[in-house]
Order: C-alpha cells, then structure tokens, then sequence
C-alpha cells in the first residue's frame, strides 16, 4: 500500500478537499407547540425521544391538520449537515446518504436538501413511507416521536451502489447519527464506512443520539466503537452507555475516559469523545484529559426552541474540525455558538446569517 499523506490538525487528508458526508434516518420533522396534556394524551414524557408505538402512530395525522404545523427537513444527521452548511457558507460541501418513500414528503426532503447546497444520495422505496418526527414543544422544551417508515430500509446495495461509492471517496470525514445502527443493513453499513476511513486515514464519527440505542444496540456499538475517531452525545447519553455495558461508575469524566480508551482499529487517531448538557459544561475527552467548557448564556426568554441544539452543536463543531487547524476549544465554541443561534429558532432553522466565529 502506498504511505499515506500526512494529516493536518483538524484530521483531513491533505490530499483531498474537506467534504463531509452524512449517514442516518431523513426524517420530515411535523413541528407544534402544545399543552402539557396533549403529550399526556399520548403517553409521551416531556424531552422525551423515542419510537413511535401503534397506538401513537394517529399523532402523525393529526398533528398534520393542526393550524400552527410547520414541517421542516429532520433527522439528526441531516440536522447537522444542514447546520454545517450554514455555518460554513458552502466551504465544506456536504452529502448525505439515506432511504425515502417514493411520496411528496419524500420529494420535499430531496428538494430542500439541494436547495441547502446538499447533495442527497437517497434510495427510494414503493412500498414504504418517507419517515416523519412529531415535534412536539412545551414551553421550549422539545418531545419528538418517530415514525421511521422507509428510513429503515437502507440496504447494502445502495450503500455499495456507484453513487455512492464515489460520494464516499470524495469525503474526508463521516458523520453518522446512533439511529443509524437501526437500518435493515446495520452495522456492515457504518463498518464499511469505518474501514474506508482506516484504509485512508479519514476521520469517521458517531453519535450516541439517544439512551435507548445504547441499550438496544449495544452488541452493534460493540462492533462498530473500534472505527469512531469522534463520539458525541449528551450526558444522558453517556451515562445510557455506561449503564448498558456494566460499568460501575458515575462520574461523567470518568465515563468518557473510559470510552476514549475502548479498543481501536487505527491507533494513530486517538478517539475523542465529545459530550454535552445543554446549559451545562460541554466535556471534551482524550486519553491525556478531560477538558470541560462553558457554553455562551443565552437569556430564557430568547429561547424558543431547543430541538435541534445537540445536532448543531455537532454542526458547528465540524464545520471546523473538518477545514483542519483549528483546537478543540475553536471547535467547541463553534459549536456552543451554532446551538446558541439554532434554539432561539423554531424547530432546526436559522437565521440568514451564521455567527461570527
């Protein structure tokens, strides 16, 4: 094999234009603000993610007919990419990589994608609707409920498809949402992904997403932890981890050093963990430290939404890490300062401009 380049700070081949590709569940997020005893109704607890039950499925319907409805492009991973083509004013191009029901909800996703400057490498199913997130807000804070339909479907044979292939030798780093451990062709799907990053010394990175799936998926997180080069999550998040593989500890800091020092395939990328509480201190891990940092103070009554803050704070954090030269602190404020436009926003939009960094 011929040596490979050299890497530059942030951890993209010098060889290659920075250019990130998103992998996970597109979603069309159905947006409403409610009252404590519509989620009651439906038996969704407040801040909340989680999969839809049949008998919550009628929300979806519902919500749709509602005067206030906003429907808007979701997904965790396609919420950060669309972040980071915000935050970067196209510098770093972005693709993502999904499954869609051949419907109108499907096409809205397409359409706005790549009016973002996205360039969308969909498969598309007959049989099967494109996904949906019931949004549902309480006095800023967010529940969201999915209903996955075709998102799950994403086979091997489009992941391996030309399309593809040729977006992914493209790429220089790979974010992929924890939902997408639950697709018809996970974990071989992100394996592949993550070897192609060994092969070439490109970054590949992850996301716990949500409690559930450290418990759910935990034999997948298995197979998949040795190729993440970067995890994020939230506190509740990492402490899922911790819980669902048996450690005995509660000390966030020493959660994270813990994962840091899981095995790994390419040695020569120490794995970072990144992980987040809202308000609260971000905490950022390596073998060497935990370094925690404070997130900007934005007033409560400027607040209209959180959904969306984790995604973006990946969003931001990217959109530098993947340029190269820049610290972790640079990369963490960045952020802290996408997440701080995006919650005073209804649902993952943004205003025209992206802050000054």
């Amino acid at each position: 094999m011929a040596s490979r380049p050299p890497l530059p700070a942030g951890g993209t081949p010098a060889t290659l234009t920075p250019r990130i590709m998103g992998l996970g569940h597109p979603l069309l997020d159905i947006m409403s603000h409610v009252q404590q005893d519509y989620l009651e109704r439906f038996n969704i607890p407040l801040g909340s993610c989680n999969l839809a039950a049949p008998e919550q499925l009628p929300i979806f319907e519902e919500l749709s007919q509602r005067r206030d409805v906003e429907f808007v492009p979701g997904g965790a991973a396609m919420n950060t990419i669309r972040v980071i083509q915000w935050m970067g004013r196209g510098s770093v191009p972005t693709t993502f990589v999904g499954s869609l029901g051949d419907d109108e909800f499907g096409g809205i996703l397409e359409r706005t994608l790549t009016k973002a400057g996205v360039a969308p490498v969909f498969e598309y199913h007959e049989d099967k609707p494109t996904g949906t997130c019931a949004c549902l807000i309480v006095d800023a804070e967010r529940s969201l409920l999915a209903n996955l339909g075709a998102a799950v479907d994403l086979s091997m044979s489009h992941v391996g498809s030309k399309a593809v292939a040729e977006e992914i030798e493209r790429s220089t780093l790979f974010y992929c949402e924890g939902f997408y451990l639950n697709t018809v062709s996970s974990p071989q799907n992100a394996i592949l992904v993550g070897q192609h990053c060994i092969d070439f010394d490109k970054c590949f990175t992850f996301n716990l997403s949500a409690p559930y799936l450290c418990h759910i998926f935990k034999d997948r997180w298995t197979e998949i932890m040795p190729f993440i080069d970067i995890l994020f999550g939230s506190r509740i998040d990492a402490e899922a981890f911790c819980e669902a593989n048996g450690w005995d500890m509660k000390d966030i800091k020493e959660i994270m050093r813990r994962i840091a020092d899981l095995p790994k395939r390419n040695a020569g990328r120490p794995r970072i963990v990144v992980i987040t509480g809202g308000s609260s201190e971000t905490y950022v891990a390596t073998r060497e430290s935990v370094t925690s940092y404070t997130p900007m103070s934005v007033p409560p009554e400027e607040i209209v939404d959180t959904n969306g803050a984790g995604d973006s704070f990946v969003g931001g954090f990217l959109t530098l890490y993947a340029k190269g030269g820049y610290s972790l602190e640079q990369c963490v404020h960045a952020g802290h300062a996408a997440a701080a436009q995006v919650i005073r926003q209804n649902g993952c939009t943004f205003p025209d401009e992206p802050p000054k960094l």
